[in-house]
């Protein structure tokens, strides 16, 4: 005869975690026996309640609601991830969680049936916003790329006619990275700050020698020149 196992705490050896039991009796109550200490008591299948979860999906400048369902007792806390439906197509994509409204305020974390509003953004494809520093003059672009898209300080990127080196990222929670060969994904950056290749060219230079280039800077912009001991103007460089 072969007996049925199930995994079940037990009152007297084990009343945390799960450990084996045999199933004696189904109807009209099961009753069970562990295999550990031998104790027999019955066994209630516990269904665990559900929530309805309103979820508010950010997408660039367009936002959109859904509704998802947990188990009551989760807890969900800001920076986790899930998959949600939503459009007019029920399409499935996964969000970021960025502010839960509980109660009437904003808290990092809550358990699911305490939660009014989850606020999320995509996170499938994100748009990444890059500021690139040419000279005095600085040009912001942006990337569409996936959300696990990573950036590394000190890589080289191209977009269009543009190259650049990052050199630094700034993410949400508003803490920076600048350390060469550090990476972080896109779904958690708020923007790159980056040199062009130009410019990278030019200070490389500079460093080397110590002296300017002659003419005008390949990455353009204004140069400030000293005019008597106390005056200062400023003018454009012209090349030769």
């Amino acid at each position: 005869m072969v007996h049925e196992i199930i995994q079940a705490q037990c009152p007297n050896c084990s009343p945390h975690e799960p450990v084996p039991h045999d199933i004696l009796k189904e109807k009209p109550d099961i009753l069970i026996k562990c295999t550990l200490c031998g104790t027999i008591h019955p066994y209630y299948s516990e269904k665990k309640k559900k929530t309805n979860i309103r979820v508010v999906i950010s997408a660039g400048d367009s936002s959109t609601t859904s509704t998802i369902v947990q188990e009551s007792d989760e807890i969900i806390s800001v920076d986790d991830e899930f998959i949600v439906e939503s459009g007019p197509e029920g399409e499935a994509s996964f969000v970021l969680v960025t502010s839960i409204e509980s109660g009437d305020k904003r808290v990092n974390s809550a358990r699911a049936d305490e939660i009014d509003t989850i606020w999320t953004r995509h996170t499938d494809t994100v748009t990444t916003k890059i500021s690139i520093t040419r000279g005095w003059q600085t040009e912001s672009i942006e990337m569409e790329v996936p959300g696990e898209r990573e950036f590394t300080i000190g890589e080289m990127l191209s977009s269009g006619s543009n190259r650049f080196v990052i050199k630094k990222i700034k993410v949400r929670d508003g803490q920076f990275f600048k350390r060469n060969g550090e990476c972080v994904m896109a779904k958690y950056i708020k923007r790159i700050f980056a040199d062009s290749s130009e410019r990278m060219e030019w200070l490389r230079d500079y460093k080397k020698t110590g002296k300017k280039r002659p003419g005008k800077p390949r990455f353009g912009g204004p140069v400030i020149k000293p005019r008597g001991p106390s005056t200062w103007t400023l003018k454009r460089k012209e090349g030769n």
